[in-house]
């Protein structure tokens, strides 16, 4: 499964994959500004997302995004704060 940029995010809605989930983990795919990376960003737990040590931030406590309906909104652990709009679709 991959994640794209949704509506919502500030760069707008993209055609190329973000991030690419395999076990429960979040890798930055070839979509990705920074481009592809061996190491996750972020780890699945349960309807969460928490910045792994892959993340450029570190590895975090407070969730970055929620799942819901198939796609990634903010969290109130994100830099921006929580929001309405998904930034990610998963597909």
């Amino acid at each position: 499964m991959k994640a794209y940029p949704d509506y919502g995010h500030p760069k707008g809605m993209g055609a190329s994959p973000w991030f690419t989930i395999r076990n429960g983990k979040l890798y930055p795919d070839y979509g990705h500004p920074q481009g592809m990376a061996a190491s996750p960003w972020f780890t699945v737990r349960g309807d969460k997302l928490y910045p792994d040590y892959g993340h450029p931030k570190g590895m975090g406590a407070s969730p970055w995004y929620t799942i819901r309906n198939g796609k990634l909104y903010p969290d109130y652990g994100h830099p921006q704060g929580t929001g309405a709009s998904p930034w990610f679709i998963l597909r």
